[in-house]
Protein backbone atom coordinates (compact mmCIF):
# COMPACT_ATOMS: atom_id res chain seq x y z
CA UNK A 1 0.00 0.00 0.00
CA UNK A 2 1.17 3.35 -0.92
CA UNK A 3 0.29 5.63 2.26
CA UNK A 4 0.23 9.61 2.12
CA UNK A 5 0.99 12.20 4.75
CA UNK A 6 -0.16 15.94 5.00
CA UNK A 7 2.25 18.22 3.73
CA UNK A 8 4.41 20.67 4.89
CA UNK A 9 6.49 24.25 3.86
CA UNK A 10 9.86 24.51 3.92
CA UNK A 11 11.65 27.50 2.91
CA UNK A 12 14.53 27.82 0.41
CA UNK A 13 15.52 31.58 -0.39
CA UNK A 14 13.26 32.90 -2.93
CA UNK A 15 11.33 29.81 -3.28
CA UNK A 16 9.69 27.68 -1.26
CA UNK A 17 8.83 23.96 -1.17
CA UNK A 18 5.36 22.48 -0.10
CA UNK A 19 6.17 18.23 0.16
CA UNK A 20 4.42 15.34 1.19
CA UNK A 21 6.56 11.94 2.94
CA UNK A 22 4.99 8.81 1.58
CA UNK A 23 5.88 5.27 2.12
CA UNK A 24 5.27 1.99 -0.59
CA UNK A 25 5.42 -0.98 1.54
CA UNK A 26 6.69 0.50 4.28
CA UNK A 27 9.52 2.43 2.51
CA UNK A 28 9.61 6.13 3.49
CA UNK A 29 9.94 8.85 0.40
CA UNK A 30 8.71 12.32 -0.55
CA UNK A 31 7.11 14.44 -3.06
CA UNK A 32 7.84 18.04 -2.96
CA UNK A 33 7.15 20.94 -5.62
CA UNK A 34 8.28 24.37 -5.33
CA UNK A 35 7.59 27.68 -6.30
CA UNK A 36 8.41 31.37 -5.95
CA UNK A 37 8.22 32.49 -2.30
CA UNK A 38 5.72 35.38 -3.72
CA UNK A 39 2.65 32.37 -4.16
CA UNK A 40 3.21 30.72 -0.48
CA UNK A 41 -0.32 32.23 0.50
CA UNK A 42 -2.08 30.36 -2.79
CA UNK A 43 -0.35 27.22 -2.30
CA UNK A 44 -2.81 24.28 -0.68
CA UNK A 45 -1.92 22.66 2.25
CA UNK A 46 -5.33 21.90 3.54
CA UNK A 47 -5.92 19.12 1.13
CA UNK A 48 -3.79 16.49 -0.82
CA UNK A 49 -5.16 16.60 -4.00
CA UNK A 50 -2.32 17.66 -5.39
CA UNK A 51 0.23 14.86 -4.12
CA UNK A 52 -2.68 12.17 -4.55
CA UNK A 53 -2.93 13.23 -8.35
CA UNK A 54 0.67 13.38 -8.72
CA UNK A 55 1.16 9.43 -7.16
CA UNK A 56 -2.02 8.07 -8.73
CA UNK A 57 0.57 6.62 -11.93
CA UNK A 58 2.89 4.86 -9.00
CA UNK A 59 -0.05 3.24 -7.59
CA UNK A 60 -1.08 2.13 -11.13
CA UNK A 61 2.27 0.98 -11.88
CA UNK A 62 2.86 -1.03 -8.94
CA UNK A 63 -1.06 -2.38 -8.32
CA UNK A 64 -0.65 -0.90 -4.68
CA UNK A 65 -3.63 1.08 -3.43
CA UNK A 66 -2.85 4.48 -1.76
CA UNK A 67 -4.48 5.49 1.60
CA UNK A 68 -4.07 9.29 2.28
CA UNK A 69 -3.77 10.53 5.56
CA UNK A 70 -5.58 13.71 5.36
CA UNK A 71 -8.36 15.96 3.46
CA UNK A 72 -9.13 15.49 -0.14
CA UNK A 73 -11.40 17.25 -2.53
CA UNK A 74 -14.98 15.00 -2.37
CA UNK A 75 -15.69 15.82 -6.40
CA UNK A 76 -11.83 14.68 -7.13
CA UNK A 77 -11.77 11.63 -4.89
CA UNK A 78 -15.32 10.13 -6.40
CA UNK A 79 -14.18 10.87 -9.79
CA UNK A 80 -10.96 9.26 -9.86
CA UNK A 81 -12.82 6.43 -7.65
CA UNK A 82 -15.21 6.42 -10.18
CA UNK A 83 -13.86 7.32 -13.31
CA UNK A 84 -10.39 7.77 -14.23
CA UNK A 85 -8.50 4.45 -12.66
CA UNK A 86 -10.74 2.88 -14.94
CA UNK A 87 -9.96 4.85 -17.95
CA UNK A 88 -6.48 4.87 -17.30
CA UNK A 89 -6.39 0.79 -16.76
CA UNK A 90 -8.52 0.86 -20.21
CA UNK A 91 -6.08 2.90 -21.86
CA UNK A 92 -2.74 1.11 -20.48
CA UNK A 93 -3.40 -3.02 -19.92
CA UNK A 94 -0.28 -3.15 -17.66
CA UNK A 95 -2.06 -0.95 -14.83
CA UNK A 96 -3.35 -2.38 -12.21
CA UNK A 97 -7.26 -1.35 -10.55
CA UNK A 98 -6.64 0.27 -7.74
CA UNK A 99 -8.29 1.90 -4.74
CA UNK A 100 -8.11 5.74 -3.32
CA UNK A 101 -9.34 5.32 0.41
CA UNK A 102 -9.43 8.66 2.68
CA UNK A 103 -9.73 9.85 5.82
CA UNK A 104 -11.14 12.54 5.05
CA UNK A 105 -13.95 14.19 1.98
CA UNK A 106 -13.83 18.30 1.93
CA UNK A 107 -16.35 20.16 -0.47
CA UNK A 108 -15.81 23.73 0.42
CA UNK A 109 -14.53 25.93 -2.42
CA UNK A 110 -10.31 27.25 -1.50
CA UNK A 111 -10.47 29.58 -4.45
CA UNK A 112 -9.38 33.19 -3.36
CA UNK A 113 -8.50 34.64 -6.35
CA UNK A 114 -10.97 33.71 -8.84
CA UNK A 115 -8.34 34.04 -11.97
CA UNK A 116 -7.62 32.14 -14.84
CA UNK A 117 -4.17 30.52 -16.06
CA UNK A 118 -2.73 28.33 -18.48
CA UNK A 119 0.58 26.58 -19.35
CA UNK A 120 3.26 28.53 -21.61
CA UNK A 121 5.73 26.52 -23.21
CA UNK A 122 5.69 28.99 -26.50
CA UNK A 123 4.33 26.17 -28.85
CA UNK A 124 1.62 26.07 -31.50
CA UNK A 125 -0.55 24.52 -28.82
CA UNK A 126 -0.16 26.69 -25.62
CA UNK A 127 -0.17 30.10 -27.45
CA UNK A 128 -3.16 29.21 -28.96
CA UNK A 129 -4.51 28.93 -26.09
CA UNK A 130 -3.70 32.08 -24.82
CA UNK A 131 -4.87 33.91 -28.11
CA UNK A 132 -7.94 32.17 -27.94
CA UNK A 133 -8.75 33.34 -24.64
CA UNK A 134 -7.42 36.79 -25.18
CA UNK A 135 -10.93 38.23 -25.49
CA UNK A 136 -12.26 36.58 -22.15
CA UNK A 137 -12.98 38.24 -18.79
CA UNK A 138 -14.14 37.84 -15.57
CA UNK A 139 -12.91 34.83 -14.01
CA UNK A 140 -12.19 33.21 -17.29
CA UNK A 141 -9.48 35.71 -18.44
CA UNK A 142 -5.58 34.66 -18.27
CA UNK A 143 -4.25 36.60 -15.97
CA UNK A 144 -1.18 33.99 -15.10
CA UNK A 145 0.97 31.49 -16.94
CA UNK A 146 3.43 28.18 -15.62
CA UNK A 147 5.91 26.89 -16.40
CA UNK A 148 6.47 23.71 -15.07
CA UNK A 149 9.34 21.11 -14.57
CA UNK A 150 8.20 17.81 -14.27
CA UNK A 151 9.51 15.83 -17.21
CA UNK A 152 9.43 17.64 -20.46
CA UNK A 153 12.78 19.00 -20.41
CA UNK A 154 14.48 16.00 -20.19
CA UNK A 155 15.44 13.22 -17.63
CA UNK A 156 15.24 14.61 -14.05
CA UNK A 157 18.65 16.14 -12.46
CA UNK A 158 20.33 15.30 -16.08
CA UNK A 159 22.45 18.40 -16.45
CA UNK A 160 21.59 18.81 -20.17
CA UNK A 161 17.71 18.81 -19.09
CA UNK A 162 18.32 21.66 -16.79
CA UNK A 163 20.29 24.07 -19.43
CA UNK A 164 17.21 23.17 -21.88
CA UNK A 165 14.49 24.05 -18.80
CA UNK A 166 16.81 27.28 -18.34
CA UNK A 167 16.39 28.41 -21.98
CA UNK A 168 13.00 27.45 -22.42
CA UNK A 169 12.13 29.52 -19.12
CA UNK A 170 14.53 32.76 -20.38
CA UNK A 171 12.28 31.98 -23.79
CA UNK A 172 8.86 32.04 -21.76
CA UNK A 173 9.40 34.72 -19.42
CA UNK A 174 10.15 36.98 -22.19
CA UNK A 175 6.98 35.98 -23.93
CA UNK A 176 5.15 36.27 -20.66
CA UNK A 177 6.67 39.94 -19.64
CA UNK A 178 6.22 41.61 -23.86
CA UNK A 179 2.46 40.63 -23.11
CA UNK A 180 2.29 42.18 -18.82
CA UNK A 181 1.29 38.42 -17.58
CA UNK A 182 3.17 36.96 -14.46
CA UNK A 183 5.14 33.37 -14.96
CA UNK A 184 4.60 31.32 -12.42
CA UNK A 185 7.51 28.43 -12.24
CA UNK A 186 6.87 24.97 -10.44
CA UNK A 187 9.63 22.35 -10.15
CA UNK A 188 9.04 18.90 -8.63
CA UNK A 189 11.05 15.49 -8.34
CA UNK A 190 7.83 13.74 -9.56
CA UNK A 191 9.37 12.60 -12.79
CA UNK A 192 11.84 10.46 -10.53
CA UNK A 193 8.80 9.13 -8.11
CA UNK A 194 7.16 7.86 -11.11
CA UNK A 195 10.15 6.98 -13.43
CA UNK A 196 7.64 6.65 -16.23
CA UNK A 197 7.65 8.21 -19.82
CA UNK A 198 6.83 12.12 -19.83
CA UNK A 199 3.97 11.60 -22.57
CA UNK A 200 2.09 8.80 -20.81
CA UNK A 201 2.13 10.39 -17.65
CA UNK A 202 2.26 13.83 -19.15
CA UNK A 203 -1.84 15.42 -18.47
CA UNK A 204 -1.74 14.44 -15.03
CA UNK A 205 1.59 15.28 -14.05
CA UNK A 206 1.05 18.85 -15.05
CA UNK A 207 -2.69 18.98 -13.38
CA UNK A 208 -0.89 17.95 -10.22
CA UNK A 209 1.09 20.91 -10.01
CA UNK A 210 -1.98 23.34 -10.69
CA UNK A 211 -3.95 21.38 -8.08
CA UNK A 212 -1.18 22.99 -5.76
CA UNK A 213 -2.65 26.17 -6.78
CA UNK A 214 -6.32 25.88 -6.27
CA UNK A 215 -6.51 28.96 -4.12
CA UNK A 216 -5.30 31.13 -7.20
CA UNK A 217 -6.82 29.44 -9.98
CA UNK A 218 -10.93 29.09 -10.57
CA UNK A 219 -9.99 28.09 -13.90
CA UNK A 220 -7.31 26.90 -15.97
CA UNK A 221 -6.72 26.05 -19.49
CA UNK A 222 -4.72 22.95 -20.66
CA UNK A 223 -3.57 23.23 -24.32
CA UNK A 224 -4.80 20.21 -26.48
CA UNK A 225 -2.70 18.49 -28.59
CA UNK A 226 -4.75 16.93 -30.83
CA UNK A 227 -8.67 17.86 -31.98
CA UNK A 228 -11.59 15.96 -31.21
CA UNK A 229 -11.84 13.57 -34.10
CA UNK A 230 -8.19 11.84 -32.84
CA UNK A 231 -9.90 10.80 -29.79
CA UNK A 232 -8.36 7.42 -28.27
CA UNK A 233 -7.46 5.63 -25.55
CA UNK A 234 -3.96 5.25 -25.87
CA UNK A 235 -1.23 4.00 -23.60
CA UNK A 236 1.69 6.22 -24.83
CA UNK A 237 0.03 9.58 -24.83
CA UNK A 238 -2.75 10.86 -22.33
CA UNK A 239 -3.28 13.92 -24.75
CA UNK A 240 -5.17 11.69 -26.55
CA UNK A 241 -8.01 11.83 -24.27
CA UNK A 242 -7.66 15.11 -22.49
CA UNK A 243 -11.38 16.22 -23.33
CA UNK A 244 -12.17 13.31 -21.02
CA UNK A 245 -9.45 12.98 -18.53
CA UNK A 246 -9.52 16.62 -17.82
CA UNK A 247 -13.42 16.88 -16.51
CA UNK A 248 -12.50 14.53 -14.26
CA UNK A 249 -9.45 16.01 -12.45
CA UNK A 250 -11.90 19.15 -11.83
CA UNK A 251 -12.39 20.10 -8.04
CA UNK A 252 -14.85 22.35 -5.82
CA UNK A 253 -12.00 25.11 -6.22
CA UNK A 254 -10.86 25.10 -9.73
CA UNK A 255 -12.49 24.05 -13.18
CA UNK A 256 -9.81 22.15 -15.79
CA UNK A 257 -10.43 22.73 -19.66
CA UNK A 258 -9.14 21.02 -22.34
CA UNK A 259 -8.69 24.17 -25.02
CA UNK A 260 -8.57 24.88 -28.36
CA UNK A 261 -9.71 20.98 -29.09
CA UNK A 262 -12.07 22.02 -31.97
CA UNK A 263 -8.88 23.41 -34.30
CA UNK A 264 -5.90 21.18 -36.29
CA UNK A 265 -2.58 22.16 -35.80
CA UNK A 266 -2.88 24.13 -39.11
CA UNK A 267 -5.40 25.90 -38.30
CA UNK A 268 -3.50 26.49 -34.54
CA UNK A 269 -0.42 27.64 -36.70
CA UNK A 270 -2.96 29.76 -38.35
CA UNK A 271 -4.25 31.18 -35.64
CA UNK A 272 -0.90 32.28 -34.09
CA UNK A 273 0.74 33.55 -37.09
CA UNK A 274 -1.91 36.66 -37.14
CA UNK A 275 -0.04 37.69 -33.98
CA UNK A 276 3.28 39.27 -34.05
CA UNK A 277 4.06 38.39 -30.57
CA UNK A 278 4.65 35.34 -31.36
CA UNK A 279 7.51 35.78 -34.50
CA UNK A 280 10.25 35.89 -31.70
CA UNK A 281 9.02 33.52 -29.43
CA UNK A 282 7.80 30.59 -31.04
CA UNK A 283 9.52 27.80 -29.79
CA UNK A 284 8.47 23.96 -31.27
CA UNK A 285 12.06 22.68 -31.41
CA UNK A 286 12.40 18.55 -30.08
CA UNK A 287 16.85 19.03 -30.23
CA UNK A 288 17.58 22.21 -28.67
CA UNK A 289 21.16 22.17 -29.24
CA UNK A 290 23.16 24.85 -28.42
CA UNK A 291 25.57 24.97 -31.24
CA UNK A 292 22.47 26.47 -33.69
CA UNK A 293 22.48 30.15 -34.28
CA UNK A 294 18.17 29.47 -33.92
CA UNK A 295 15.89 28.61 -31.32
CA UNK A 296 14.32 25.93 -33.31
CA UNK A 297 17.14 23.43 -34.75
CA UNK A 298 15.13 23.45 -38.35
CA UNK A 299 16.03 20.01 -38.37
CA UNK A 300 13.99 18.08 -36.34
CA UNK A 301 10.00 16.72 -36.90
CA UNK A 302 8.30 19.65 -35.20
CA UNK A 303 10.50 21.99 -36.42
CA UNK A 304 10.10 21.18 -40.40
CA UNK A 305 6.32 20.73 -39.81
CA UNK A 306 6.25 23.86 -38.16
CA UNK A 307 8.03 25.43 -40.57
CA UNK A 308 6.42 23.80 -43.86
CA UNK A 309 2.93 24.69 -42.26
CA UNK A 310 4.30 28.74 -42.03
CA UNK A 311 5.28 28.35 -45.42
CA UNK A 312 2.06 27.43 -47.06
CA UNK A 313 0.16 29.88 -45.10
CA UNK A 314 2.85 32.80 -46.23
CA UNK A 315 3.84 33.21 -42.57
CA UNK A 316 7.33 31.86 -42.00
CA UNK A 317 9.22 34.67 -43.14
CA UNK A 318 7.82 36.72 -40.12
CA UNK A 319 9.39 33.84 -38.37
CA UNK A 320 12.90 34.08 -39.50
CA UNK A 321 14.56 35.22 -36.04
CA UNK A 322 13.54 31.60 -34.51
CA UNK A 323 14.53 29.83 -38.03
CA UNK A 324 16.84 29.13 -39.75
CA UNK A 325 15.27 29.54 -43.17
CA UNK A 326 18.32 28.35 -44.84
CA UNK A 327 18.46 25.04 -43.61
CA UNK A 328 14.49 24.18 -44.04
CA UNK A 329 15.01 25.59 -47.58
CA UNK A 330 17.51 22.76 -48.22
CA UNK A 331 15.40 19.96 -46.96
CA UNK A 332 12.09 21.23 -47.90
CA UNK A 333 11.73 18.70 -50.93
CA UNK A 334 12.59 15.72 -48.87
CA UNK A 335 10.73 16.72 -45.92
CA UNK A 336 7.38 17.16 -48.54
CA UNK A 337 8.45 13.24 -49.56
CA UNK A 338 8.37 12.44 -46.14
CA UNK A 339 4.38 13.66 -45.79
CA UNK A 340 3.31 12.22 -48.47
CA UNK A 341 4.90 8.79 -47.34
CA UNK A 342 3.66 8.77 -43.71
CA UNK A 343 0.23 10.40 -44.33
CA UNK A 344 -1.91 7.53 -43.67
CA UNK A 345 0.00 6.71 -40.84
CA UNK A 346 0.31 10.21 -39.25
CA UNK A 347 -2.21 12.73 -38.50
CA UNK A 348 -0.17 15.68 -38.40
CA UNK A 349 1.01 14.25 -42.11
CA UNK A 350 -2.59 13.93 -42.84
CA UNK A 351 -3.73 17.35 -42.05
CA UNK A 352 -0.03 18.82 -43.99
CA UNK A 353 -0.80 16.06 -47.14
CA UNK A 354 -4.72 18.02 -47.44
CA UNK A 355 -2.51 21.83 -47.63
CA UNK A 356 -0.21 20.94 -49.72
CA UNK A 357 -2.96 19.52 -52.08
CA UNK A 358 -4.93 22.33 -51.37
CA UNK A 359 -2.04 24.95 -52.33
CA UNK A 360 -1.31 22.75 -55.88
CA UNK A 361 2.52 22.49 -54.52
CA UNK A 362 3.32 18.62 -54.91
CA UNK A 363 4.89 18.03 -58.39
CA UNK A 364 6.27 14.58 -59.71
CA UNK A 365 9.41 15.45 -58.21
CA UNK A 366 7.87 15.20 -54.62
CA UNK A 367 6.14 11.37 -55.34
CA UNK A 368 9.41 10.22 -56.91
CA UNK A 369 11.22 11.75 -53.44
CA UNK A 370 8.53 9.93 -51.53
CA UNK A 371 9.30 6.64 -53.21
CA UNK A 372 13.24 6.88 -52.99
CA UNK A 373 12.45 8.04 -48.86
CA UNK A 374 10.52 4.56 -48.53
CA UNK A 375 13.27 2.72 -49.72
CA UNK A 376 15.81 4.83 -47.50
CA UNK A 377 13.58 3.89 -44.82
CA UNK A 378 13.05 -0.06 -45.32
CA UNK A 379 17.17 0.09 -45.73
CA UNK A 380 17.41 1.80 -42.21
CA UNK A 381 15.37 -0.60 -40.77
CA UNK A 382 16.82 -4.07 -42.33
CA UNK A 383 20.31 -2.24 -41.28
CA UNK A 384 18.74 -2.20 -37.94
CA UNK A 385 17.35 -5.41 -37.57
CA UNK A 386 20.76 -7.21 -38.99
CA UNK A 387 22.44 -5.60 -36.16
CA UNK A 388 20.09 -6.72 -33.74
CA UNK A 389 20.54 -10.46 -34.99
CA UNK A 390 23.94 -10.32 -34.96
CA UNK A 391 24.41 -8.78 -31.12
CA UNK A 392 21.92 -11.63 -30.17
CA UNK A 393 24.04 -14.56 -32.19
Amino acid sequence: MIILYPPSFKSLGEKVMLFSKYSLDGEPYTLWYKFPKKYRDYLVVERLDAFLVGLLFLGLKTGKDIYVKGPVSHRLYYAINHYLIEILCAANPFYKKIKIIVEELNKRDLNMVNSAGTGLSCGVDSFATYYDHIEEDGNFKIKYFTFFDVGSHGVFKGKRAGEIFNERLNNSSGFAKKVGKELITVESNLSEVLDLPFQATNTLRNISCVLNLQKLFKNYYFASSYPYKYFKLDSSDTTYYDIWNLHLLSTESTTFFSSVPGLTRIEKTALISNFHTTYNFLDVCLSPNKDYDFKNCTRCEKCLRTALTLDLLDKLENYNEVFDLNAYGNQKDRYIAKVLYTRKANIFSEELYALLKKKNILTKTHYYAKIKYGLELKWLRFKKSIKVVIKKV
